[in-house]
């Protein structure tokens, strides 16, 4: 099936090609005429699996970028966990120190105070805890974070990381090789692409 097939290609190389490239490199998986990978590429790019640039009179393919988590948003979600695990052990430990002194409280004054007093104080208590347990329960969900988990999570960083780098390369190699031949500035052939810089978007790889 066409389709299949110059999916398949373009997946394999991981950069921009003419229809003519694609034609000839898919010619290994099947025998496709023009008109049959052109309308591949056609579905390709309706289902958003292929993306398609104009230059002029001459359209470029290439593969669809991963729309998952970025490595940075994975990183945040993990500080984010820490935090509330944090926040977490510290209110459970305030939580038990209350308890604690109220139920010495409570045994200092054994004999001291009215049943009266000793039901109302219980039910202060009472309102206290539910409080506290529906501050609690936000977190229900949220579980900790096990040292191999970070480790994962920073490797799916890292790696996030290197293939942004990496395809930022790519992409920029294809310009300068369109600039050659280019009669004007990079950043009006950025414009005319609809390309948008790092610092044009405040987009940052410094987490700090």
């Amino acid at each position: 099936m066409a389709q299949e097939a110059v999916l398949c290609f373009l997946k394999e190389h991981n950069r921009p090609f003419s229809i003519n490239d694609i034609l000839s490199g898919a010619k290994g998986k099947g025998e496709f005429g023009k008109a049959a990978v052109q309308k591949a590429l056609d579905l390709l790019v309706n289902e958003g699996k292929v993306k398609e640039k104009v230059y002029g009179k001459q359209k470029v393919y290439h593969i669809a970028q991963n729309t998952g988590p970025t490595g940075k948003e994975l990183k945040e979600s993990l500080l984010e966990i820490d935090r509330k695990t944090n926040e977490i052990s510290v209110e459970l430990k305030e939580v038990t120190e209350k308890l604690k002194a109220k139920s010495n409280l409570l045994a200092e004054s054994q004999g001291k105070v009215s049943i009266s007093d000793l039901i109302e104080k219980k039910v202060a208590i009472d309102k206290q805890l539910e409080i506290v347990k529906e501050n609690l329960s936000q977190y229900a969900d949220v579980e900790p974070i096990c040292p191999k988990r970070k480790k994962e999570i920073e490797k799916m960083y890292e790696k996030s990381l290197t293939e942004y780098k990496k395809r930022k390369r790519m992409c920029m190699d294809v310009i300068n090789a369109i600039l050659e031949n280019y009669p004007k500035s990079k950043k009006h052939l950025f414009e005319e692409m609809g390309i948008e810089t790092d610092e044009e978007v405040g987009f940052s790889l410094d987490l700090n």
